[in-house]
């Protein structure tokens, strides 16, 4: 999976993690098993124009500790030389928080 990323890659999602290179994103991509061994990232929908590329996400899986665990999230991708240069993820950080103390919004 990492040889579809650019050596420079620019990689951010809402849990306040922003990095650059290649071996910067690695930490985050092997820890998803970790957190949630069983889950399934299924595209919904993809929209490309040139370079870039957005895709929605349905994510459903179960936490390490057994929590289920579902939400959308948003992939938008910059590409160059076939390889992704930028990834920046969105999903709902706050929705995921509640989820996996088991609590729903306005509680």
């Amino acid at each position: 999976m990492f040889g579809l990323f650019c050596e420079d890659v620019i990689f951010s999602c809402p849990v306040d993690f922003r990095v650059k290179g290649l071996e910067k994103i690695k930490p985050f991509y092997l820890k998803v098993p970790e957190n949630y061994p069983q889950h399934a990232d299924m595209p919904l929908d993809v929209l490309i124009q040139g370079n870039r590329a957005a895709v929605l996400i349905q994510f459903e899986g179960k936490s390490a500790a057994g929590v289920p665990v579902s939400f959308l999230a948003t992939d938008w991708f910059t590409f160059e030389g076939g390889k992704i240069k930028t990834l920046t993820i969105f999903f709902d950080s706050l929705g995921l928080s509640r989820s996996l103390k088991g609590t729903e919004r306005g509680d």
